[in-house]
């Protein structure tokens, strides 16, 4: 027996609030096991045999349905006192499961943008925590502004300060269409004038297939810089940055925020009813990063921008202060004290 399950799933800014939620529950002596899609190293979960909503259509429904079977089975076998679902199509199976074992549901949406399966499950749900103050579809008595589940060590990166010799900048590409964002921005460095090559360092997240021909290029204009397919250690290179420029997934853009970073957000347009869009949007509104969307001006749009904020440097540290306007908030704390009442409630019953 568990007393929580989290279903968890799809790309990293629905898996890393699990995470870091699961983490935050351990600490309270809550005992919770992750539901996913993929293995989750060093947190107990098991794995659900899904498979992509982009793959063949029959055989996306079919795992489905076959999820959903092995879902019940766990979920009967751990007997968890509640279900909490991140979103995504990953987690419709636990969530499918536990409605129909009468299991109490709660529902954390990372985006602006209430998603589709935390949509489909909204009537079950017994609260849906939000991640931002405002959320298209969310507006109803048992929906709560928690915020996001971040990790601790970034709430406690301090503002930029005003700097003039040397600018670090953090491209984080994200799983979703980083192709286009490795080729666009790495011409757009490329392309800034000689002087502001020779005072930034650019630390770069980027895919396999791009990872020489990105290194090639800036070896050849001998820019400082620094390529991965991933960082482990986000705080630190957060803390490092004077500037971040990101796709405008909800977690990225949590993490950016309470790390009190400027940014610029480049949404990818696919996203679901264009949710990064808003998510961007709305730390855009507080004049703490600046939106850029993904079209035929982005590259010009994005030279212009970049050498505006690096050739003043106080514009930075404006967007960096602004960032405390955007209510953006750690909901740990606050998603726990909720929790508690509810767990008690079920032991009772």
């Amino acid at each position: 027996m568990v007393d929580i399950i989290l279903a968890t799933g799809g790309t990293g800014g629905h898996i890393f609030p699990a995470i870091n939620l699961a983490k935050a529950l351990k600490i309270q002596n809550y005992s919770c096991i992750l539901l996913s899609d993929k293995q989750i190293h060093g947190i107990e979960n098991y794995v659900l045999p899904l498979c992509r909503p982009s793959t063949h259509k029959i055989k996306f429904y079919f795992m489905l349905l076959y999820s959903c079977i092995v879902a019940l089975h766990y979920i009967k076998l751990l007997k968890p006192k509640l279900v909490i679902g991140f979103g995504s199509y990953a987690t419709f199976p636990a969530l499918c499961a536990a409605s129909m074992l009468s299991i109490p549901v709660v529902l954390h949406e990372q985006n602006s943008v209430l998603g589709r399966a935390n949509r489909f499950f909204f009537k079950k749900a017994r609260l849906v925590a939000t991640s931002f103050p405002i959320t298209k579809y969310a507006q109803n008595y048992k929906c709560i502004f928690t915020g996001n589940f971040i990790d601790l060590q970034i709430l406690k990166i301090s503002a930029i300060t005003d700097t003039t010799e040397n600018f670090n900048i953090l491209i984080i590409a994200g799983s979703q269409g980083a192709d286009f964002f490795d080729d666009t921005i790495s011409r757009v460095i490329c392309t800034l004038p000689k002087k502001l090559l020779q005072k930034i360092k650019i630390t770069q997240q980027c895919i396999s297939i791009n990872f020489n021909h990105i290194k090639s290029l800036y070896q050849h204009l001998k820019i400082n810089f620094e390529l991965s397919e991933f960082f482990d250690n986000m705080e630190q290179r957060l803390a490092n940055a004077h500037l971040v420029i990101s796709r405008a997934g909800a977690t990225s853009i949590a993490e950016i925020t309470l790390a009190k970073r400027p940014a610029i957000y480049i949404p990818i347009p696919t996203s679901k009813n264009n949710h990064q869009f808003y998510n961007a949007k709305h730390i855009e509104n507080a004049n703490a990063a600046i939106l850029i969307e993904q079209n035929s001006e982005t590259q010009h749009r994005l030279i212009t921008v970049l050498i505006e904020l690096l050739k003043d440097s106080k514009k930075l540290c404006i967007m960096s202060n602004n960032t405390e306007k955007t209510g953006i908030k750690n909901g740990i704390p606050e998603f726990l004290k909720i929790l508690e009442p509810l767990l008690k409630t079920d032991a009772k019953n």
